[in-house]
């Protein structure tokens, strides 16, 4: 793969992650927390949550300078930690559909 693919691909999960991860969030909030008493939460409001959870936890390192770097390791590496962002996302809404039927 080329590095123009590698980052187009590494920008569309990019995409795919911002509006996945809130809808994953909502799902396991309104499956699991709302059994204890809690108010359902909606797409947006879930956004805002991963947001600020996201904004909470960051902290820069030196793997974040990579993300200004156009060499090929830089790359290599954004395309790796978006495809895995990714499957992170899924995997969770897939083992927490498969408990929440056994629940």
């Amino acid at each position: 793969m080329t590095d123009k693919q590698m980052k187009t691909t590494t920008n569309i999960f990019g995409v795919i992650n911002l509006f996945m991860t809130p809808l994953v969030f909502m799902t396991m909030w309104n499956w699991y927390v709302t059994q204890i008493g809690a108010p359902h939460v909606g797409y947006w409001l879930s956004f805002g949550i991963v947001l600020l959870i996201d904004f909470s936890i960051y902290t820069p390192s030196y793997l974040n300078t990579l993300v200004y770097q156009d060499s090929h390791e830089a790359i290599d590496f954004k395309f790796k930690k978006s495809i895995g962002g990714t499957t992170l996302v899924v995997w969770t809404l897939v083992l927490g559909f498969l408990i929440h039927l056994f629940v």
